[in-house]
């Protein structure tokens, strides 16, 4: 009787204390260590919510070194850093980097007079990586490498020119940039884009691009390439649930865009954090002058002008990369990240493969765009310009940093 009493005490304490433990485990507060330093929250502990971890938006968020403000009509939290804005709204699932929409796992909230967001979407967007350590309770914050880039300067009479060479499209991977990068830009009297794409939604321009991409003379896509490519397309669009005409108003080129622009959306880039919005959105809201190397029309134009066999080969190579597993964006990303020169030159040279495309796209471009910078270095009043412009422009034969070089200018990499 005396066994059987104490293997049943024993049995107790056995799911007595796996129980206390559990409640103790689970009562632990959680921590929260940025570069292997443990953060001092005070009495604004982090909370758990259905497995996303929220943690007072200020004090974390300071400690990232953003500039913190309480945006009280909206009840949104809105944090700066470096040309990158943060807005989340308490109660809403949405929040915005840079003007951009994205997803949160958990509403932000107010509690106890503290806004809560979400750990892991504040520190991604400041450029940290975020590991669990379930044992300790503990999220770790580390800092990721910032992207190197591709940037130039160069200095006349006074006057200086940074030439950093992008990628229209980004993910957030590609953040943060090196400093260098950003202390240039903020240094700069100007900012200088191949187009001000911040003005694409005006009606002016979508006037202009209307006129210009679609068909004026009764003819449709339909006509104008073959059966083979014609049914991919409609095959395309039936997967979005809309008709396989759907496009049929707009020339190929237009419509091989409008392909790559899905593509790259599946695999997680964007133009809105392309390298060009980056700075278009630190320019505009801190009033710096935009200058135009070029302009909306001269591009579409550009495009417009290629022969039938180029567009279809164009749209060939959109439907292809649509339904590729691997179309090449992520490795042109890491290239920019890495800042490989090497690998960019080959890009550019492999381009020269096709003629026209070449010519239209690189040669006559970059022999205007190097006469305007030589415009900036030659200038009177001794200033500095920040040139934001594709990297496949930089080098090769008609490259702009080759081109600046044959007139006379040192230009280095930084």
């Amino acid at each position: 009787m005396f066994m059987k009493k104490f293997a049943a005490l024993l049995v107790s304490f056995a799911l007595l204390f796996s129980f206390v433990t559990s409640v103790q485990a689970e009562a632990k507060p959680i921590s929260i260590w940025l570069d292997d330093e443990p953060l001092q929250l005070g009495q604004s502990e982090p909370i758990i919510e259905k497995g996303t971890t929220l943690v007072p938006a200020k004090l974390i968020l300071e400690k990232l070194e953003f500039k913190v403000s309480w945006d009280q009509e909206n009840k949104a939290v809105i944090a700066e850093k470096a040309g990158l804005v943060l807005a989340l709204l308490t109660g809403h699932q949405t929040a915005y980097i840079n003007n951009v929409e994205k997803a949160l796992p958990a509403a932000p909230r107010v509690i106890g007079g503290t806004a809560y967001v979400p750990l892991r979407f504040i520190s991604e967007a400041a450029g940290y990586k975020v590991s669990w350590n379930n044992a300790e309770r503990a999220a770790l914050l580390e800092e990721k490498e910032a992207s190197r880039g591709f940037l130039w300067k160069t200095e006349h009479a006074g006057n200086t020119v940074y030439l950093l060479g992008s990628i229209h499209i980004a993910n957030e991977a590609m953040y943060p940039l090196r400093k260098e990068i950003q202390e240039a830009y903020e240094s700069s009297d100007y900012l200088v884009v191949e187009a001000d794409i911040s003005k694409a939604g005006e009606p002016a321009i979508q006037k202009l691009v209307e006129e210009i991409s679609t068909y004026k003379d009764g003819t449709t896509l339909k006509d104008h390439i073959s059966a083979e490519t014609y049914a991919e397309i409609g095959k395309i669009l039936k997967g979005f649930g809309l008709e396989p005409n759907a496009f049929d108003a707009f020339k190929p080129w237009n419509v091989s865009l409008g392909l790559d622009g899905l593509t790259s959306q599946k695999q997680g880039f964007s133009a809105g954090i392309g390298i060009d919005a980056f700075f278009l959105q630190q320019a505009i809201a801190g009033s710096l002058p935009i200058i135009e190397l070029e302009s909306f029309e001269l591009q579409l134009r550009m495009f417009d002008g290629f022969s039938a066999e180029l567009q279809e080969e164009m749209l060939k190579g959109s439907i292809e990369s649509f339904y590729a597993e691997d179309s090449g964006i992520d490795e042109l990303s890491d290239m920019w990240v890495s800042g490989n020169e090497e690998e960019l030159l080959a890009l550019t040279n492999e381009t020269a493969g096709n003629e026209e495309l070449y010519k239209a796209m690189l040669e006559d471009r970059n022999l205007p765009m190097a006469h305007k910078i030589k415009g900036y270095l030659n200038g009177e009043k001794g200033e500095t310009y920040f040139v934001v412009v594709g990297a496949a422009h930089m080098l090769g034969e008609h490259g702009l940093v080759p081109l600046l070089e044959k007139e006379g200018f040192t230009v280095t990499r930084q």
